[in-house]
């Protein structure tokens, strides 16, 4: 149990403060995206998001999995692992940036955008830049060393959004986007490569890559099917409604994918390890633990950028994107959705059910994909009501999935999630009330936002005060009042 409880602290450190870090490059990227919605239209912003819907579905085949299965690989077999990990992902990065930059006209063709054909290619870079790092950041996850990875993302953002809003002011238009995407990607690579020590010596072994390949390809089948899942909106709103209302949906995107969406990033990339370190018959309580803990983030903000939707678009982006509003509404449930089931997904590939996933993924896509196109030509509005509902019902399903498997009770169920549901309903409750009687964006904004985290923390305080204290315990163990530092996590 000594294993597991340190395995636990670690991975909750972890969660903190990778979370914590990754928000603060997110916000860097939220600054950056106010500053270029002021410069830019949103047919830039919508032309590159069609460039970018190339680039997501290409990458779910960047190494086939061979890097997430790097994460799983027993430490003896590290460094011979490794080396075959990072020649697969160099060599498919060169292909995937010549694939990329062949599919120039047909992407300009498909969406009527001629700017296409000049786009896609130079994006296509960032495949064989990121193939570069790519076994450093995978290395950096099995060891849960996420000051290096969120190092790394957070020179990506800042290089980025420099280039990008210096690009914009001097009127380089959707260009400005492009290329500061790739200035970050060079960022991340140069600082993974310095703060991970790991240097390749291109000596791969045959019978590790179709080992690594068996584990990863299933992965690769779950995250195809979720890149679909996840851009069958932009595709039919690039090809039916034009870029202009792409521009709008994927500004509207922007919050939850940076305050919620990224936790589940985050979630599942400490989790994975985690949970596949833990001792088969401990994993139930951690399970609950990590639920626990992902929705009392999650939650909280997911309901307020719903009820502050609009003082949120109008101050950080201006009044142009004000149609964004009720979009953004919208995909703040579906960003909950994609991340309280991170800790259910994690669960199946960590015990080795990733077949389960990909049983979820692919029905989940189809349903997505029919809605959308019978609903897409009555605007953005229903495209996103659309993915909000079939995510939400596919992570119930899956959340019930894990129960069962882990056996765990709708009791323990609801005891770690009722805390935070009373939290969210007591700040929801003084939320509205200040979203409908303040008329101007900033001070709504403002007090809404203060207001709530006081109603939230004070109420989640009274119902989870012993949760709270060993979060703080065990993230910051130097805070800890003496002879608590060494607290079971899951007692």
């Amino acid at each position: 149990m000594s294993t597991n409880r340190a395995v636990e602290r670690k991975t909750l450190r972890g969660m903190v403060w990778a979370y914590t870090s990754y928000v603060g490059g997110r916000m860097l990227t939220l600054v950056a995206t106010a500053i270029l919605a002021r410069l830019l239209s949103p047919h830039d912003f919508g032309l590159v998001a069609l460039a970018i819907l190339f680039m997501t579905l290409l990458e779910t085949l960047s190494d086939l999995g061979v890097t997430q299965a790097l994460v799983i690989v027993k430490d003896t077999d590290e460094e011979e692992t490794a080396e075959t990990a990072f020649v697969w992902a160099l060599v498919l990065g060169f292909v995937l940036t010549v694939v990329t930059a062949s599919l120039g006209p047909v992407g300009a063709a498909f969406f009527h955008q001629h700017a296409l054909v000049w786009i896609l290619p130079a994006l296509g870079c960032r495949f064989l830049l990121r193939a570069i790092s790519a076994t450093h950041y995978a290395l950096a996850q099995k060891r849960i060393d996420f000051r290096s990875r969120t190092a790394g993302e957070i020179s990506d953002v800042v290089v980025r959004g420099i280039t990008s809003i210096s690009l914009a002011i001097a009127g380089f238009g959707a260009w400005s986007l492009v290329i500061g995407y790739l200035a970050g990607s060079v960022a991340l690579t140069v600082v993974l490569w310095i703060m991970v020590p790991w240097r390749p010596k291109l000596k791969p072994k045959r019978e590790h890559l179709s080992q690594m390949l068996r584990f990863g390809g299933i992965l690769t089948a779950v995250d195809i099917s979720a890149a679909v899942f996840s851009n069958a909106d932009y595709t039919f709103i690039g090809r039916v409604l034009g870029a202009t209302e792409l521009g709008l949906y994927t500004l509207a995107f922007r919050l939850p994918e940076l305050l919620i969406g990224n936790m589940s990033v985050v979630a599942g990339r400490v989790l994975f390890p985690a949970f596949a370190a833990i001792e088969r018959a401990s994993l139930s309580r951690a399970f609950q633990r990590s639920f626990k803990y992902t929705l009392m983030f999650a939650l909280p903000i997911a309901a307020g950028l719903a009820i502050l939707a609009h003082p949120f678009i109008v101050a950080i982006f201006s009044d142009k994107w004000e149609r964004s509003v009720p979009v953004m509404q919208l995909l703040t449930v579906y960003a909950l959705g994609t991340t309280i089931g991170i800790p259910a997904g994690t669960v199946y590939k960590s015990t080795g059910r990733a077949g389960i996933l990909l049983a979820l993924s692919i029905p989940r896509t189809c349903l997505a994909i029919a809605a959308i196109a019978i609903f897409v030509d009555h605007g953005i509005v229903a495209v996103s009501a659309c993915l909000a509902v079939v995510t939400a019902v596919f992570a119930a399903f899956s959340l019930l999935l894990a129960t069962r498997l882990l056996s765990v009770t709708a009791r323990e169920l609801w005891s770690a999630s009722w805390p935070a549901l009373m939290a969210t309903a007591a700040m929801a409750a003084v939320l509205v009330p200040i979203e409908r009687t303040i008329d101007s964006p900033w001070p709504a904004l403002v007090a809404g936002g203060a207001a709530g985290a006081v109603v939230y923390m004070s109420t989640l305080w009274v119902f989870a005060r012993d949760s709270l204290i060993r979060l703080r315990d065990t993230a910051f163990p130097r805070f800890a009042p003496p002879g608590t530092r060494e607290t079971d996590l899951v007692a």
